[in-house]
């Protein structure tokens, strides 16, 4: 497989899982929502957050044993620092009562 349709295929499914997760919520009637309140909401992003950072990190060392371009490996290791930055910057004020 060639480096970018693995890395624009790999990339993209905990993308579409979490939209796909986002869709069937909205089409669920209130009494049947999974996300309820604002707060569970947050925390389901949280979470999101949190896989997609370890995913990321996970294609960025499959790329760096797969001698792909560096730039792939660069990619993948910001999209790990951003969204775990995000998922830290969100526990924080969960924490903090904000």
């Amino acid at each position: 497989m060639t480096p970018l349709l693995f890395n624009l295929l790999f990339g993209l499914i905990p993308t579409m899982a979490f939209a796909w997760s986002l869709a069937a919520d909205e089409r669920k009637d209130e009494a049947e929502r999974v996300v309820v309140t604002a707060q569970d909401e947050r925390r389901h992003h949280q979470v999101f957050a949190l896989v997609y950072g370890l995913w990321s990190a996970t294609l960025a060392m499959w790329n760096w044993m797969s001698g792909y371009h560096r730039g792939w490996i660069a990619l993948w290791l910001a999209a790990f620092m951003a969204a775990f930055a995000i998922w830290a910057r969100n526990r924080r004020s969960r924490r903090s009562g904000s």
